[in-house]
């Protein structure tokens, strides 16, 4: 490859990963303003909630993975989902130590009502592309996520 071809391809990475940050930010947006905003929750605590009620209890250390935040913002996070009656934080049944995240029954409302409201919106946000077209992204984005997932 030659040097020139060397910097297109930087600048087609480059200009690639900028709309792919914008597009990903453009989706929870929508989904914020349309669906989470009126119930006063964040992207961030939807993500939470949605983790929690796919595990049913889950230690707090594999919440803030999955949701791909660090523990001390799901520890702010938990305090005010904790505090709005949506999740309650209990003992690890081996080690004390640690802590489970439940969601409450008033969570479990809440969640059962947003899932289908944000899959609405994110069905929305997509709907400008056709069905062939949004299945190549998907199958770019996994390939995507599995090549920078795997151990180098």
């Amino acid at each position: 490859m030659t040097a020139t071809q060397d910097i297109a391809a930087s600048s087609t990475a480059t200009e690639t990963v900028l709309h792919l940050h914008r597009a990903a930010n453009a989706v929870r947006q929508h989904v914020e303003q349309v669906v989470l905003r009126p119930r006063q929750l964040t992207w961030t605590g939807f993500v939470v909630l949605r983790t929690v009620a796919a595990a049913r209890r889950m230690e707090t250390r594999h919440v803030a993975e999955q949701a791909g935040i660090s523990k001390a913002t799901l520890t702010g996070v938990v305090d005010t989902l904790s505090g709005r009656g949506l999740v309650r934080r209990g003992a690890h049944p081996e080690d004390g130590r640690l802590v489970v995240l439940q969601l409450t029954r008033k969570g479990q409302r809440l969640i059962r009502e947003l899932l289908p409201e944000s899959q609405s919106a994110e069905v929305f946000a997509l709907s400008y592309l056709e069905p062939a077209q949004l299945a190549v992204v998907t199958t770019a984005l996994r390939g995507m996520i599995a090549h920078l997932e795997r151990p180098r």
